[in-house]
């Protein structure tokens, strides 16, 4: 196996600041016991002299007109969780590693990707487009992996023989001592974790615990380290609060692409796609409205949905400043796997559908209708505008029919329009919908005319009349 730790070191501040720009100080606000503190800082804010850990006082003393934001668990709880849905479009283990970590599983999926390198330029690259700059590391198994991505350079550890040679340059301050074990390190004189692994183990084990030497065997490879998988959903929905108020819908795309990338990540990771989507639009004053887009056919691609939202968008007019955005999906369904053409490119029905899916993204689905087949052998009920397809039926039917059919002259051998009609195929025999009052016997004919176009007759049972019904194309 091998593990690729993602540690978000400035989740709540990546959280807070997702939309904003950097050029206004911003601290995030925590309560220490009874001191308010600085617990993150964004670079405008650090470029002036505020420090994580520094007292709200002297931080306000430093920049008068500083934005403060308070802390909040909840939302960072919530965002790891998203990162989490992201990462599965990497591997199927995705870990979580509270409160600021994810753990991916990475050894089964980097063929697939190109080997470990460029692996992991796809997933820093995707953070980076998420908002989120971590550091990372890989390593044979989760825990050194973890205690490695503490480093500010990313380490990448492949084989088992190099691992213990790594952790023993590893800096104690990596390790998330708790103080008092810190202190004792310190009054040992000991830096590194190569100085800790020639002690004694029971003098280790009395100094620091036995949970402390579970994780140390466990990051040596001498103990297992099992760990317990994030489960997805079966459907997604994700609410994303906007920094600021956004009045026109083109500004909504920004957010919205977030959302999506975070769909289509745990849609590949669970080989699954969807066929429906909500839009929920919150506003300070007024109810929230929901936008929903309809798809001919379940998807996954996040870049496709994006187009599709932005022709959504373009219609709406938005009644009020918008404040937050939730993404519902419907229930997962599975994945549809099609081969591509021979020049890779898709095929024709599939491009058909992504034509009607624009178009009804665009104009509106009351405007933009599908041509589909209902099961029933009467011509002119056997067809539908909402593109469904209960049944084909039966025989070869022209594509256009005439409402109502043209009755025809009777010629001295047969059915005459703008000269004698020779008949080629027929008859069949349609009769059906006795039950329903719309009792219908007729006898069907492919027939051509005198300038070779293929014309669909039929003939009444009961008055032995010809009409036409259609034209072949």
């Amino acid at each position: 196996m091998l593990w690729l730790a993602l540690r978000f070191s400035h989740l709540a501040l990546e959280l807070a600041v997702s939309l904003q720009a950097d050029s206004v100080p911003l601290v995030i606000r925590e309560l220490g016991g009874s001191r308010q503190q600085v617990f993150d800082a964004n670079t405008a804010a650090r470029r002036l002299g505020v420090r994580q850990g520094m007292s709200m006082k002297q931080a306000q003393l430093l920049i008068a007109d500083l934005t403060i934001l308070d802390r909040d668990a909840v939302r960072e709880s919530k965002g790891l969780t998203r990162l989490a849905h992201w990462a599965m479009q990497f591997t199927s283990r995705v870990v979580l590693q509270p409160p600021r970590g994810l753990l991916l599983e990475i050894g089964a999926s980097r063929r697939l990707f190109g080997g470990v390198t460029t692996l992991h330029r796809q997933v820093i690259a995707s953070c980076g487009q998420l908002g989120h700059r971590p550091r990372s590391a890989i390593a044979p198994n989760p825990q050194a992996a973890w205690w490695f991505s503490a480093l500010p350079k990313t380490r990448v550890i492949i084989r088992d023989q190099d691992l213990r040679e790594a952790l023993e340059t590893l800096p104690l301050g990596c390790l998330e001592l708790s103080d008092r074990q810190r202190q004792a390190l310190r009054r040992l004189g000991l830096r590194y974790l190569g100085q800790c692994l020639r002690l004694p183990r029971t003098g280790l084990r009395r100094r620091f615990g036995e949970e402390w030497l579970e994780r140390l065997d466990c990051a040596l490879g001498h103990r297992s380290d099992p760990r317990a998988d994030f489960q997805p959903p079966f459907r997604f929905e994700v609410r994303l609060e906007l920094p600021a108020e956004v009045d026109h819908c083109s500004g909504l795309l920004f957010g919205l692409r977030r959302l999506l990338q975070e769909l289509g990540g745990v849609l590949l990771g669970s080989d699954a796609a969807i066929d429906r989507l909500t839009l929920t639009l919150e506003y300070a004053d007024l109810p929230a409205t929901d936008i929903s887009l309809q798809l001919l056919r379940p998807l996954r691609d996040p870049g496709y949905l994006l187009e599709l939202w932005r022709e959504r968008l373009e219609r709406e007019i938005l009644p009020a400043p918008v404040l937050g955005l939730r993404l519902t999906s419907a229930e997962f369904q599975p994945a549809d796997h099609t081969n591509l053409g021979l020049l890779g490119r898709a095929s024709g029905c599939a491009e058909g559908a992504a034509l009607w899916e624009r178009l009804q993204a665009r104009l509106g689905r009351e405007v933009v209708r599908q041509l589909g087949v209902v099961a029933d052998h009467r011509p002119e009920l056997a067809w539908s505008q909402n593109g469904s397809a209960e049944g084909i039926p039966p025989g070869r039917r022209p594509l256009w029919l005439l409402e109502p059919p043209e009755r025809l002259r009777q010629g001295p051998q047969g059915p005459w329009r703008d000269g004698p009609l020779r008949l080629e195929q027929g008859p069949e025999r349609i009769e059906s919908g006795w039950w329903q009052g719309r009792w219908v016997r007729r006898d069907y004919f492919i027939a051509t005319d005198s300038h070779g176009a293929r014309l669909w007759l039929f003939r009444q049972a009961d008055d032995r009349h010809w009409y036409l019904h259609g034209r072949f194309g």
